[in-house]
């Protein structure tokens, strides 16, 4: 059973650092990032790149998986990283862990779209405060439970208050089954007080718990499943906008590393 699989006590039989080149490790140690943006979008790396606000790291250091390599990036004159996530909760694992074992790293700010389960608008921000379990990773790396605190969603909300962002404080439905995102599941999900439904957070925050990382996680309203499915601008939206959200990625980042 899934929610038997916690095991603090033995060892991993394979590590982030036993799948990373010496040459990578070696690499890394000229670029002590210890804050990384962690995005979902290729098309906002593309637009990132094409502003001359963000470059490539080493064209030998990369992440992901089997399936695609992405360079990790920098925001230019910054130790501010920027990674490009594969989508679900164990992309997201996958590509902390890898992090985590290359460069001092202290904070991760990781930030896409959800879809509203309530009537919220498209491109509100939402800072969650608890992620559902519905999802095999976390289980992995904390007991199992139903919901996962969000650590530092106090903190981010203070910051977003600090710079004028509306966004609105509240759980976040976490799951693998994009395609069984059902009516039943999400009028409970919603009677326990979700806002939104996405692929990673639960994950993330556990993963970051397990490995002593700080978490700050937001995401913005897409798609809407209060009631029957509504696209609106989920996988399409503006350059503008993305930039937008970055922006504000950027911003608390770079308070961060401030404090």
């Amino acid at each position: 059973m899934i929610t038997d699989s916690f095991d603090p006590h033995s060892a991993e039989l394979i590590r982030a650092n036993d799948t990373l080149s010496q040459k990578e490790k070696e690499l890394a140690r000229s670029y002590p990032l210890d804050t990384v943006i962690v995005t979902f979008s290729g098309q906002l790396i593309d637009a990132l790149q094409e502003k001359g606000l963000i470059e490539p790291l080493h064209r030998e250091l990369t992440i992901g998986s089997a399936a695609y390599k992405s360079p990790i990036f920098h925001i230019v004159d910054t130790t501010i990283g920027v990674v490009l996530s594969g989508i679900g909760a164990p992309m997201i694992a996958a590509v902390i862990e890898e992090l985590s074992e290359l460069f001092p790293l202290r904070r991760l700010i990781v930030f896409g779209s959800c879809g509203a389960l309530t009537a919220l608008p498209e491109g509100h921000l939402i800072v969650p405060t608890h992620a559902c379990r519905d999802e095999g990773t976390s289980y992995h790396y904390a007991s199992p439970a139903p919901y996962i605190p969000i650590r530092n969603a106090a903190k981010l909300a203070q910051l977003f208050d600090e710079l004028g962002f509306a966004y609105v404080l509240g759980k976040t439905w976490t799951t693998d089954a994009f395609y069984r995102e059902t009516q039943h599941n999400r009028d409970r999900r919603v009677a326990d007080g979700c806002l939104c439904v996405e692929m990673e957070c639960s994950a993330a925050q556990a993963v970051c718990d397990f490995r002593g990382l700080e978490l700050y996680q937001f995401v913005y309203a897409a798609d809407s499943l209060n009631g029957k499915w509504a696209r609106r601008i989920l996988g399409d939206l503006e350059k503008d906008a993305r930039l937008q959200y970055f922006a504000v990625a950027w911003e608390i980042a770079r308070r961060l590393q401030e404090e």
